[in-house]
């Protein structure tokens, strides 16, 4: 088809709706396509935002530029779900068509009351001069009626100390009262973590700056705060860490804190940190309570600037699967939620060092034992796979896609490693899904999302380093 040119900050009308509706038949040919993760029907998808559980049904929302796959004018696209896995599309939730949000409807969460969905979002404003902060609200009923808050912004500016870029607001409610996290940097070029209070949602004073005892780089994204297992975690996604051997290898990094979070006190007690996934695409997750409470996290299947084969099939990223959080020795662990596993009812047993797959949407389960040296399983074909190793004397697994033939990203490195559990035995599901790859040590305690090109002729070959034994289920 014939693509048009469309200018980065324009947002959707009328008069464009038949052009969106043949790029997402031309994306809908995409040979890279998955089935069980969410992905833009064209355009490009990033942060996961308002993820909830309301009026008897999963809603999701994300940013989304629909007209090409690179970052532009950001709407919030929309898709509920009962079951995590039959997804129905809303289009879009958010277009920014006010002046307030003239370069886009930037991230934030959700929160119920009164029967109603709030939407809490950054309300994108350049100016020649830079930007200027401003958190806006929706409010959505539950006939799916969304209307924006007549006297938005809600916030609009910086605190005296802070530079322009504040953004991301996760609103939550503790000791009956509402609080919003932001992500900011300061003027002197230091990530910070805001506070501010409200007893309507609408009206909101600010507290203040809470302290995080850890390096909290340039500048910090998509804070969220859930209670996991009795303890307060953090998530967030803090700019400019420095690398090292086994950890901050990517673009930008994604950390969680579990302890206490002191609000009267404007701190955070910390007992354990760590990055939330140490694969090449996970960036700003969310976490929110799921049905019946159920602490849980979606996250962008991206991270940075990126170019990707999928680019010329019109479409860019996605969302990982829904996870459940869990603590395991003081550890935050997030694994598929179990409601994903009614997908992959073909189910095959395997003793072998090799597999021929039927398909490229599996569920493949196996342990990896500390008898060897190294271990190691390899995905794809014949000079174009990717690995998965683990050294069991130098306590690190590693991912590699040095072995791709499409290679991507490589500015920021074809491996990442990570520090190992110290375990005799490792427990391993990966979960492929065409070019979506999701990898969980011991049901989540490591993590890695990541993208591959190499399996759209729809066969391939696993390889295990010794005969191993587990199963393999495909996806309906």
């Amino acid at each position: 088809m014939r693509f048009k040119k469309i200018e980065k900050y324009t947002y959707v009308e009328e008069k464009h709706m038949q052009y969106l509706e043949e790029l997402k038949r031309f994306v809908a040919d995409s040979k890279y396509l998955p089935k069980y993760h969410i992905y833009p029907k064209c355009g490009l998808m990033n942060d996961p935002n308002g993820l909830s559980y309301f009026n008897g049904e999963y809603n999701f929302f994300y940013q989304w530029f629909p007209f090409e796959p690179n970052h532009g004018m950001k709407h919030w696209g929309h898709c509920t779900s009962k079951d995590l896995s039959t997804w129905e599309d809303k289009e879009i939730a958010l277009t920014p068509d006010m002046e307030y949000e003239k370069n886009g409807c930037y991230s934030g969460n959700s929160i119920e009351k009164d029967g109603l969905l709030y939407l809490f979002y950054t309300a994108n404003y350049k100016t020649d001069n830079g930007k200027i902060p401003k958190q806006a609200v929706a409010v959505m009923d539950k006939e799916g009626n969304i209307k924006k808050h007549i006297n938005n912004p809600v916030i609009d500016g910086a605190p005296s100390d802070m530079s322009g870029e504040i953004r991301d607001p996760f609103v939550f409610i503790k000791n009956d009262s509402y609080y919003m996290l932001l992500g900011a940097k300061s003027k002197k070029e230091k990530g910070a973590l805001l506070l501010y209070t409200s007893k309507n949602l609408l009206n909101w004073d600010y507290r203040g700056e809470i302290y995080l005892p850890i390096d909290t780089g340039y500048m910090i994204e998509c804070p969220g705060l859930i209670e996991v297992d009795g303890k307060d975690v953090i998530i967030f996604s803090p700019m400019g860490l420095k690398k090292e051997a086994l950890r901050y290898q990517n673009q930008f990094a994604t950390l969680y804190l579990v302890g206490k979070l002191d609000i009267e006190n404007m701190k955070f007690d910390l007992e354990y940190m760590d990055e939330v996934d140490n694969g090449f695409d996970f960036y700003a997750p969310q976490a929110f309570y799921g049905k019946d409470n159920k602490p849980m996290m979606v996250s962008w299947f991206g991270c940075g600037e990126q170019v990707l084969p999928s680019d010329n099939e019109m479409w860019k990223h996605g969302l990982t699967m829904p996870h459940t959080l869990k603590l395991k020795e003081g550890r935050l662990c997030n694994f598929v939620s179990e409601e994903l596993n009614d997908l992959f009812d073909d189910k095959n047993r395997f003793s072998s060092n090799t597999i021929k797959t039927k398909s490229n949407h599996y569920h493949i389960q196996f342990n990896m034992c500390k008898d060897n040296k190294n271990t190691w399983v390899i995905v794809g074909n014949d000079n174009d796979y990717w690995e998965l190793s683990f050294d069991t004397i130098k306590n690190i697994i590693q991912v590699d896609r040095s072995n791709l033939k499409l290679k991507v990203d490589t500015l920021n490195g074809l491996k990442r490693c990570t520090e190992g559990l110290n375990k005799e035995e490792y427990k391993v599901d990966i979960y492929v899904d065409n070019s979506f790859v999701e990898i969980f040590i011991n049901e989540g305690m490591k993590s890695f999302a990541f993208r591959c090109f190499n399996l759209s002729d729809k066969e391939h070959s696993i390889k295990f380093s010794h005969t191993n034994e587990g199963s393999i289920n495909y996806c309906k």
